[in-house]
């Protein structure tokens, strides 16, 4: 066999850790931004936060019980998401491994359950749906029992799973007849697996034991105030995107070897200048571009979700990231770390801007999305004759007849679940 040496040209993509950062930065939340920020100005000594911005920074000297924001945000208990990552110092784990485990972690809501689906948590990484699925997987392994849960069905299984004296019977009821076990539906539920009624009742009590939301009495996450980053605002019959640029103080970079003048500076002060201003100008940058990204991506929503503003949520259309990510020619991971954790001031209330993408229901609704029938199954919900609840079919005769919505009994079921809404057997009042 003949060895040749052969030359050829190609494009790759060189993931710099400048353009790592960048991409780190455009899915931090407003507050992990300021904290981030906040680091660097006490490492990098030539950023300096420009006062006349009102930083969050300073603290008010008018008054000494006022404290600064970042000292508002603080808890001194431990919140759930630290509680995780002490753990985590005890295994090895690959670089990719502690990327997935803190993506993860960073989705757990208050509870401690992740509401958001693995294939749009893997698109921020660009990984397989199964490999983060694996790692949600040992994230469940951690404590408390039932963390990372994506439903009350399978946080109550992983608790099960964890007791010291495991109850096949009862692992079986929650794994394949949960729906029948929460409806008290006792008597069928013993038909179909041959048992006594007293063996459920005795697996009822040690789920009363059990924890529905393990995250709570750990606190939610450090940031505790929710502040917009925009606003949706009308002005004579256009709506207008006013982006909140007091949330993230402005930065001014200084270069002491330009402003020495005649003095002299040596060598490895001027390397030590170089690296900080360096960084500096990169991070008043990477805050641009985040924001012109924002910016860009809620003017789309807001031209797709027009209805929205002027009628409510029911108003919502299906939206994916696909259709804003072929619209700014920018790809569905950009935008998902543009909206993750990113939250609007609407006419409507205060959105997190994920709540602007739902699926399309199916092409025989047209234009209608899973998330406005979720509103209107919640309404009709809401108004029942609370002694004589609707059945999960009557609910969807009901959204046929009043809003010509057209879904199955399961997918009521799903829709319900989703919102976590009980049966009608547990909603009846006495």
């Amino acid at each position: 066999m003949k060895m040749d040496l052969v030359q050829q040209q190609g494009l790759k993509l060189n993931m710099t850790q400048e353009l790592q950062q960048a991409i780190s930065l455009l899915q931090y939340s407003s507050a992990d931004l300021l904290s981030y920020v906040r680091e660097l100005t006490l490492e990098n000594p030539l950023i300096e936060v420009k006062e006349s911005r009102q930083s969050p920074f300073r603290q008010s000297r008018s008054s000494s019980n006022k404290q600064s924001f970042i000292e508002n945000t603080v808890k001194e208990k431990t919140n759930l998401r630290d509680h995780l990552r002490h753990q985590l110092i005890d295994f090895s784990l690959s670089k990719q491994d502690r990327s997935c485990l803190e993506l993860l972690i960073n989705a757990l809501d208050s509870n401690g359950y992740i509401k958001d689906s693995l294939e749009e948590l893997a698109l921020i990484m660009n990984i397989d749906e199964e490999v983060l699925e694996s790692k949600l997987y040992f994230l469940q392994s951690l404590e408390p029992a039932g963390v990372g849960a994506r439903s009350l069905q399978e946080c109550i299984l992983l608790q099960l799973r964890r007791l010291k004296t495991r109850n096949q019977l009862a692992e079986t009821i929650i794994s394949d007849h949960f729906r029948l076990f929460a409806e008290k539906s006792w008597k069928e539920l013993s038909k179909i697996l041959k048992v006594k009624i007293t063996q459920i009742q005795e697996i009822h009590e040690i789920i009363k034991q059990l924890e529905p939301r393990p995250g709570l009495k750990y606190g939610v996450d450090e940031s505790t105030y929710v502040t917009p980053d925009m606003m949706i605002k009308e002005v004579k019959g256009t709506w207008h995107i006013m982006y909140n640029d007091k949330i993230i103080p402005q930065l001014m970079v200084h270069d002491p070897s330009v402003a020495s003048g005649s003095f002299t500076i040596d060598k490895e002060a001027k390397s030590y200048y170089a690296k900080n201003v360096t960084q500096g100008k990169w991070l008043v940058r990477a805050i641009e571009q985040r924001k012109e990204t924002m910016i860009n991506v809620m003017n789309e929503i807001l031209k797709r979700q027009s209805d929205f503003f002027t009628k409510g949520k029911s108003a919502l259309k299906p939206l994916t990231l696909k259709d804003i990510a072929d619209t700014l020619d920018i790809h569905e991971s950009t935008v998902s770390r543009t909206v993750k954790d990113k939250f609007v001031q609407t006419p409507h209330g205060l959105m997190n801007m994920k709540s602007f993408f739902s699926t399309k229901l199916s092409e025989e609704q047209g234009d209608v999305s899973a998330s406005s029938v979720k509103l209107r199954l919640k309404e009709v919900i809401d108004s029942e004759n609370k002694k004589k609840p609707l059945s999960d079919q009557k609910i969807a005769n009901t959204l046929k007849t009043l809003y010509d919505i057209d879904i199955s009994r399961r997918t009521v079921t799903k829709y319900r679940e989703q919102l976590t809404i009980p049966a009608s057997s547990i909603r009846k009042e006495y």
